[in-house]
């Protein structure tokens, strides 16, 4: 599924936000923090419309996907959202590119410390899609203690990794220290966007990062509440780190 929207040189960002009980409102927060932007690559939180909201998702119905909609058209956008299907609901993450909606994975590790096995369903493989003249790899929150997931992504050619995710503050440092391992062990471009603050009593830990093929963290969004921070991406690294030190992966 090529989109025309990669060069050798790329702006990407991330939108950091504080996950409301209100899905329009998430929606507006995104459209406000992302307004003076423009063919930027952005990467929103894991179920950014609704959070871990049980009671709210069970009321969802197919058409919930049509919100992305909404999203302004200069930018493109990637993250996750509740997709319902025939056979149930799944944590599915998108790419929004202009008027056109594609879904790429299912997260298959659904976490048990909330729940999330109980009303999602898993989904099945971890894919790279294409975009121009690069491949990218996506992953969901949970996923992200999985090594081999990454290796994969590396093999199927990925030169940068999306990981959007609601990661709980008391095990934040976990999340800092694989998503640099992550980037470092498969010599790609990593950038992973959190939740953050108190919502439905749990405290989301944010350290939303831009990282680099070399581990270097480009950009960090540390606690901050609703907050973007864009960085250029240079492919041409990747390759160069990989040569520098070749593994086999």
């Amino acid at each position: 599924m090529p989109l025309n929207i990669w060069s050798d040189d790329m702006k990407v960002g991330v939108v950091q936000l504080r996950i409301e009980e209100n899905i329009e409102k998430n929606i507006q927060k995104v459209n406000d923090l992302t307004l003076n932007y423009k063919d930027t690559v952005f990467l929103l939180p894991e179920l950014f419309t609704t959070g871990f909201n049980y009671e709210l998702i069970q009321t969802l119905d197919e058409s919930h996907i049509k919100l992305l909609n909404s999203l302004n058209e200069n930018n493109t956008f990637m993250g996750s959202i509740v997709r319902k299907k025939e056979d149930g609901f799944y944590n599915s993450f998108f790419i929004k590119y202009k008027s056109g909606i594609y879904f790429i994975y299912d997260k298959v590790n659904l976490f048990p410390l909330m729940d999330e096995d109980k009303y999602f369903n898993p989904g099945e493989g971890y894919y790279t899609f294409e975009m121009s003249n690069a491949k990218a790899g996506c992953a969901i929150c949970f996923d992200l203690r999985f090594c081999e997931i990454f290796v994969q992504l590396r093999k199927s050619g990925a030169k940068i990794v999306f990981l959007p995710a609601e990661w709980p503050k008391k095990r934040v440092e976990h999340f800092k220290v694989l998503c640099r391992a992550r980037a470092i062990e498969n010599q790609y471009y990593f950038v992973a966007c959190n939740s953050v603050g108190n919502t439905w009593g749990e405290k989301f830990g944010g350290n939303s990062m831009i990282i680099d093929p070399w581990g270097n963290i480009l950009k960090s969004a540390d606690d901050k509440e609703d907050t973007v921070m864009v960085d250029e991406i240079d492919f041409s690294l990747v390759d160069e780190v990989r040569n520098t030190i070749p593994m086999r992966c």
